[in-house]
């Protein structure tokens, strides 16, 4: 609650917390300060919920005060604009604090943001970083993340898997390990063809666990490596193939890999065979 008194102080604190092993750490580029946040595009829904709890809550004491000047749905929404802003704006202060020279990545979007969210990003990020789970990442999308933020990109989140390990299928899916390895080239590739990137994140580096991760049993052959550590050879040698072609890719001076794997599909036209 970035209105209840003391909001400040424990986010300095935590931050603190989070960056004291990595403040005086040259090898560290900076830090993601979130992850795919689901408000957008449901303000009005936030609305009602807050004013659905407590009174005691203070941020529904300042959203009463906001609403009592004028009511709209429009003053609804900036509300819940204003109110993140707030936040982005105190935890970068507090990173600047406590681990300077280090950049603020961001919160990494789920796929895209609303121009009114991305405007309220502009001067608090060094970095505007999202997700994007496709078989190459859109560059009308990337053009219009620069233009709006004037921030230079990366990408946060992207895999490649297969159910050929007995896992579930990941977010995108191909049929075979070779294939992982042919479109983790192409999607990389062609990212880095676009001026504004600065970076990728591939998610992940181990295969998430048979049994499933804690919080929502999600068990995706999607790792470099199995979970005993073992690389997968097709995958790790497509990421040393590309890896020396990037800096030229880059650069403009060579085109990016084409060789596009025909049956790659993201996870909403995979068939849900549970329910089959």
């Amino acid at each position: 609650d970035v209105y209840a008194p003391g909001f400040e102080e424990r986010i300095d604190a935590a931050v603190e917390r989070s960056t004291e092993r990595y403040r005086d750490n040259p090898w560290l580029i900076g830090y993601f300060t979130g992850n795919e946040p689901a408000w957008q595009g449901i303000e009005l829904r936030v609305i009602d919920l807050i004013l659905e709890e407590s009174d005691e809550r203070p941020i529904k004491q300042e959203l009463i005060r906001y609403l009592d000047e004028e009511d709209t749905p429009e003053r609804r929404v900036d509300f819940v604009h204003q109110t993140f802003r707030i936040f982005i704006e105190t935890v970068d202060e507090a990173l600047k604090r406590h681990s300077p020279g280090h950049l603020n990545l961001g919160i990494r979007f789920g796929g895209g943001a609303q121009e009114e969210v991305l405007e309220l990003c502009k001067g608090v990020f060094d970095v505007f970083s999202f997700n994007s789970y496709s078989l190459a990442p859109p560059h009308e999308l990337m053009d219009m993340f620069m233009e709006v933020t004037e921030m230079p990109l990366m990408i946060g989140e992207y895999h490649f898997g297969t159910v050929d390990r007995g896992m579930s299928q990941s977010l995108w899916q191909v049929d075979t390990q070779e294939e992982r390895g042919i479109a983790y080239r192409h999607y990389t590739e062609s990212a880095y063809s676009h001026p504004g990137l600065i970076g990728t994140s591939y998610f992940q580096w181990p295969d998430q666990d048979l049994t499933g991760r804690a919080y929502d049993g999600e068990n995706l052959n999607c790792g470099l490596v199995d979970v005993t550590d073992r690389p997968y050879p097709h995958l790790v040698d497509a990421l040393s193939e590309t890896s020396k072609r990037l800096y030229r890719v880059h650069a403009g001076e060579i085109e990016p890999f084409e060789h596009v794997v025909e049956r790659a599909r993201g996870y909403e036209h995979i068939p849900d065979l549970w329910n089959e």
